[in-house]
């Protein structure tokens, strides 16, 4: 190398011979606060752990003083080795579960017992690209919980707290660092609708969130929160527009797991027992919002609707058959006597618990009780059972559990097992599952309520509580009410809310704040033992004063032949401070539980809103065109072709009502192409027809029950009536007699209906006929305006005859009917003599 070369060469080997020089006093200038820092952070520790010995010796010392029993200090050691215990496996239980958060696979590889569910099942699929989304997200969604706690979740505890306790805020809102991860996703392909998908996400959740509150200078919060459980994501229904999904339901199949530390005062509670009972408490408030039946529902299109959406028919019900155990841990011992156990069980479906009665100093209990619950989802949900050794005072000892899949036994209809105890080396539980289907079908009521079938009547008799069984389901969904009564003193709007009773189970509703006309939109499930029986009975209460503002009863026998069995009306309000304007709008459904299954009861679910109800943008004037489209649309059976109608309209692009008069069009091409459709449509009266002698229509629906042998008429109501007063209204009810008998105890009266031309009753009514006689009985039908006294006004509207000889007994039939005037039938009966 020439001497050139290396001059050329040196300075750069003393560059970085200097940069290394520097580099190494930079970090001996680092490490030297570093140092500091955990010589700090030593002495600190000896200091504190000084003190604590310190206080240990003083507080022997006074315990000796006073002279208290050498077993409280050991009382007090046995309980601090409990709880240090007791920290050090949550302490590692936590920090296993933030590593698998930061670092999941060489967390697998260090510890292969709480892997996610992608390793065991080939179904569930990984989701990594969705973690490092919610990774990126987290910092964001972070600031938005924060906000949401300060700005929504504050006020609102404030304003359910007493005066005493105004003072409640939050003084520190920490997310963390550690995003929740997906641990895996199934999608289900089978067994699900063609406008649907369902969706499994499995939530791991373990982080080092901190957050604490404050009431009157007390300060209490809660870290390391973890959360382990299964969500479903409910896409329904599909669409063939944006956004594509009609709306999305999100609740957990079964209850999480939650577990979290209790930080400052609050870790007083954070002791064995105490503890337990605090995380019970957070699981349940959790399970009254998103664990089933409870959900969260978003609508994401206008004509999609939200009370079908939010609240949907359940798939069926489980009747449970809690028979007893055997065999099970002795967990009580004492010295003169046996070891022995006090055993119950929990059963938990989802967000619904039962539990037994405590059978007092055996092994080999026997319950013989029985339990139901409604499902709302077979695939993926479990039911639960624990059984437990009852020690007053002290923790329940654990005897074991078991948990079981729901959608097999759907399948099966019924099993009767016992099943071997988990967690424990020995123990068995005896338990019988039927499944319940729901049914529409009114012939199922009565074969179910007269039933043959030994192995239910034998199953009910095994049980001590056979009578409180059900044969329907009833589901109330309570929507609004109207024209409240105010204060009378004060003038003030009422804080309403409504309460039902069905039996002896009673709910309420939220309370609205401030309003005659409150919306809930809450949904309400009961249990029916025999409907033809019981009523549902609603109150409107005034929260303030806490009178009522009207009342009223339903009875569920009006339900088995309404249409689908279903009622969505207004019911008046009377009583109390209800105004003769108070209403209160309910829907009512009933469904009959079934042990069979039949295809024809398989319901059909219809999320979207009838075009007359979806929100529509201020409609313009139709052209004269589009008013010709419509006519020729109510004039089908004119004979006119809708297809060269249509050909003939001019262009309406552009036009506001483009939409929606290009919806009719399809409607009538639809038809001109279906006979049948166009046919069915026609046998639908239409509400401008008054019949045929111009008096107007009735609804009736006419079955016979060979059980019970009982005619069943149902009223549903009339239409187009002839008006009788000179406002030109009238006051309609429906008076029947099961004719050749005209007498009082044969006379069936509805209901009188005010101002009204197209009143509606649906009330139901029974004649009493033995199957031989139902051939040559005719139901008498008249409907009568009442009218006073003194008044001079027609009295009868119209009246209808109907000969039962060609009914069928074997199904329901709702028909319309032309009222006749009062003479008709007596002058067809003389033609036909003549």
């Amino acid at each position: 190398m020439s001497g050139e070369e290396g001059r050329s060469a040196r300075p750069g080997l003393v560059r970085s011979q200097s940069s290394r020089d520097g580099a190494t006093s930079t970090s001996a200038t680092t490490e030297k606060p570093k140092r500091r820092n955990l010589d700090d952070t030593l002495v600190l520790s000896l200091v504190q752990q000084y003190f604590k010995m310190a206080a240990i010796v003083f507080v022997i010392w006074i315990v000796g003083y006073l002279g208290f029993s050498v077993s409280w200090l050991m009382l007090a050691l046995v309980i601090y080795m409990w709880r240090e215990k007791y920290a050090k496996i949550k302490d590692e239980q936590i920090e296993i579960a933030q590593h698998a958060s930061r670092d999941e696979k060489s967390s697998i590889l260090a510890r292969v017992e709480d892997l996610p569910s992608w390793v065991f099942f080939p179904d569930v699929e990984r989701a990594e690209w969705a973690n490092k989304i919610i990774h990126q997200v987290w910092p964001y969604l972070g600031d938005y919980v924060r906000n949401l706690l300060l700005q929504t979740i504050e006020p609102k505890i404030k304003e359910n707290l007493p005066a005493a306790l105004q003072s409640f805020r939050f003084t520190k809102i920490d997310c963390g660092d550690i995003p929740p991860r997906i641990g895996g996703v199934k999608v289900y392909t089978e067994r699900v609708k063609r406008d649907e998908i369902y969706m499994d996400i499995e939530i791991l959740y373990s982080s080092d969130a901190d957050v604490c509150i404050s009431i009157k200078g007390i300060n209490a919060g809660i870290k390391d929160l973890q959360i382990r459980g299964t969500i479903r994501v409910i896409f329904k229904p599909l669409m063939n527009v944006m956004p594509l999904f009609g709306g999305l339901n999100v609740f957990f199949l079964n209850t999480p797991v939650i577990d979290f530390n209790l930080t400052s005062l609050a870790n007083a509670l954070d002791i064995p027992g105490l503890s337990e009972m605090l995380r019970t408490i957070v699981q349940e408030q959790v399970s009254s919002i998103m664990v089933l039946p409870h959900r969260i529902s978003v609508v994401l299109a206008n004509n999609v609707d939200s009370n079908k959406l939010r609240y949907p028919i359940p798939k069926g019900v489980l009747r449970i058959y809690m028979l007893g155990a055997n065999d099970l841990k002795k967990a009580d011992f004492g010295v003169l006597k046996k070891a022995k156990s006090d055993p119950y069980a929990v059963i938990r479906v989802g967000a619904q618990k039962f539990k037994t009665k405590v059978v007092s100093n055996t092994v080999t209990p026997t319950w013989n009780e029985a339990f139901e619950a409604i499902i709302d989802e077979k695939s993926g949900q479990f039911m639960d059972i624990e059984v437990f050794d009852e020690d007053p005072g002290s923790k329940d000892d654990e005897l074991g559990n078991v948990s079981l899949e729901l959608e097999p036994v759907s399948k099966k209809g019924m099993i009767d097992s016992w099943l071997p105890l988990e967690d424990v080396k020995k123990g068995m539980v005896h338990i019988k599952l039927v499944w319940l289907h729901l049914c529409n079908d009114i012939l199922e009521l009565d074969r179910l309520l007269f039933s043959t079938d030994q192995t239910l009547r034998q199953m009910e008799a095994e049980t001590e509580y056979s009578e409180s069984l059900s044969s329907c389901l009833l589901m109330v969904c309570v929507d609004s009410a109207k024209s409240l009564s105010k204060s009378k003193k004060s003038l003030s709007e009422p804080n309403p809310y409504v309460e039902l009773t069905v039996g002896q189970r009673k709910v309420k509703t939220t309370v609205k704040q401030s309003a005659t006309d409150p919306k809930w939109e809450e949904n309400f499930r009961f249990l029916v033992h025999d409907p033809h029986f019981q009523e549902i009975y609603y109150v409107v209460y005034d929260n303030i004063s806490g009178k009522s503002l009207g009342e009223g009863s339903v009875p569920l026998k009006n339900l088995l032949s309404a249409t689908n069995m279903t009622m969505d009306r207004k019911f008046d309000l009377k009583g109390g401070e209800a105004t003769t304007n108070s209403k209160l709008h309910l829907q009512l459904i009933l469904r009959i539980l079934s042990s069979q299954v039949d295809p024809n009861w398989q319901e059909h679910e219809d999320l979207f809103l009838p075009e007359d109800k979806i929100p529509q943008a201020p409609e313009v004037e139709p052209t004269t065109a589009q008013k010709d489209v419509v006519e020729d649309a109510n004039n089908m059976e004119s004979g006119v072709d809708p297809i060269k109608a249509v050909e003939e309209i001019p262009t309406m692009a552009g036009h506001p009502d483009e939409n929606r008069f290009s919806t009719d069009l399809d409607d009538m091409t639809q038809e001109s192409q279906n006979p049948d459709l166009r046919q069915r449509k026609s046998l639908t009266p239409s509400l401008n027809s008054a019949g045929e002698h111009g008096r107007g229509r009735i609804q009736l629906t006419i079955r016979y029950s060979t059980q019970r042998q009982q005619l069943v008429v149902v009223v549903h109501k009339c239409i187009k009536l002839l008006h009788c007063d000179d406002e030109k209204l009238a006051d309609p009810y429906v008076r029947m007699y099961l004719l050749p008998e005209k007498s009082s105890a044969n006379k069936r009266k509805t209901a009188v209906v005010k101002d009204s031309l197209n009143p509606v009753y649906d009330e139901t009514f029974e004649f009493p006929v033995a199957p031989g006689e139902l051939a040559t009985r005719t139901l008498d039908i008249s409907v009568k305006h009442d009218k006073s006294m003194f008044s001079s006004d027609r009295q009868i509207i119209g009246v209808v005859f109907i000969p039962l000889y060609n009914i069928d007994v074997s199904k329901a039939v709702t028909e319309w009917f032309d009222l006749q005037p009062e003479d008709y039938a007596e002058k067809m009966s003389l033609g036909s003599e003549n």
